[in-house]
């Protein structure tokens, strides 16, 4: 066998390993995402089984938790109806919507925080969806005040410029941005009406 014919016959060994192996990582990666997939649909909520650090696929948002609580916001476009409860501790995000202690709960910047994915209460869940125009009811014991979004965005995690305070009544909703950890989705809305 000639020099060539071997050297042929090495790098056609070489292309069909490379080519075998190729095939063996796309077809274990195909297999790994669809595990993934098969995971994340085969949760199940139930009350008995719950763990914070679980993670848990809610189909719609979670209302009406706290009914008697007055502290509530209504969002009609996404289905919520959630209690708010102050501070943003873990404790407080596992059952309610949280307020930030440094900010208004009246006049000025109110601004509110809770979970998207992942826990028992997602209140939040849906925010990414709202536009521009969309209103939003915070209810407290002082009255109700409806807002509309102006703005709906992504913020930088370390940016905390959405809890300063401002001369007009506005409300500001805060929650994590879906595998964008360093991110957060910010949404702005201003006063439209005042009910006491």
């Amino acid at each position: 066998m000639s020099a060539f014919s071997k050297r042929k016959g090495i790098v056609i060994s070489l292309i069909i390993s490379i080519v075998i192996w190729m095939s063996l990582y796309f077809i274990l990666y195909q297999f790994q995402e669809n595990q993934k997939k098969e995971v994340n649909s085969s949760f199940v909520l139930k009350t008995s089984q719950i763990n914070p650090t679980e993670k848990i696929e809610i189909k719609e948002p979670i209302g009406n938790q706290y009914k008697n609580n007055q502290w509530r916001i209504f969002i009609s476009k996404i289905n919520l109806d959630a209690p708010i409860l102050e501070g943003t501790s873990q404790e407080v995000l596992h059952k309610a919507v949280g307020h930030f202690e440094t900010t208004s709960k009246w006049n000025g910047n109110v601004v509110l925080a809770a979970h998207n994915r992942g826990y028992k209460y997602n209140f939040f869940q849906e925010i990414k969806r709202l536009e521009v125009g969309d209103t939003i009811v915070y209810q407290t014991e002082q009255g109700n005040r409806t807002y509309s979004v102006i703005w709906n965005g992504k913020i930088k995690e370390t940016d905390f410029s959405p809890l300063e305070n401002t001369k007009e009544n506005q409300l500001t909703l805060i929650t994590c941005v879906e595998n964008m950890p360093e991110y957060r989705t910010c949404v702005k809305a201003v006063q439209t009406e005042n009910k006491l």
